[in-house]
């Protein structure tokens, strides 16, 4: 039984925690530590919340830490990009939620555009990092990883409102930082 909750989480877990930390020997110490809390804890769990969101809270707790580790140790963030997701997502309200991602890829894209898209991703990554360590992890959990308000509260501790806003502010930010690279380069991207 243990065997089918690694297996099914341990993929998102890692990319989670690896677009969080940009370490991919953190992230796989992030899943190892969170399936071993989970295996301790596992009698906890309190079964009126979502399991897996029980279980990305441990995860983000588990990135939280090697955050603020590493701030003290060095002073400075980082984080990761991945292009793999592309279309939109449905909102809570019934919208349809253009993410990060699907703002700067085109799965008809040429060859010859790779190029483009890299230096895009570069820019979002950058700008990313200027995010607050709050921000960043709202927006990747939203808009990269896909999961719903109420998941995101639970995960990372608190109310929807809280999510909402850092979500906001955090694409404000984004928005502000990725204008002048977007409009440089006559795409329309940002104001979606």
């Amino acid at each position: 039984m243990f065997q089918t909750l690694v297996r099914r989480y341990q993929s998102r877990i890692f990319t989670a925690s690896f677009r969080i930390l940009s370490n991919a020997e953190e992230a796989e110490e992030v899943v190892q530590d969170t399936f071993l809390r989970v295996h301790q804890n596992i009698s906890k769990f309190r079964k009126d919340a979502s399991f897996s969101s029980w279980v990305f809270k441990i995860a983000h707790n588990q990135c939280m830490d090697i955050l603020r580790n590493r701030q003290r140790k060095r002073g400075f963030r980082l984080l990761s990009f991945d292009p793999q997701s592309n279309k939109p997502e449905p909102t809570e309200d019934g919208m349809e939620a253009y993410t990060i991602v699907s703002q700067l890829t085109d799965p008809g894209a040429d060859p010859s555009q790779s190029l483009e898209l890299n230096e895009q991703g570069t820019m979002v990554i950058e700008a990313l990092k200027r995010l607050t360590d709050t921000q960043r992890t709202v927006v990747v959990l939203h808009d990269i990883e896909g999961f719903q308000y109420q998941e995101i509260a639970e995960i990372v501790g608190t109310s929807i409102g809280t999510v909402r806003s850092r979500l906001h502010y955090g694409r404000v930010k984004l928005k502000e930082l990725l204008e002048p690279y977007f409009s440089h380069h006559n795409l329309s991207a940002v104001s979606r």
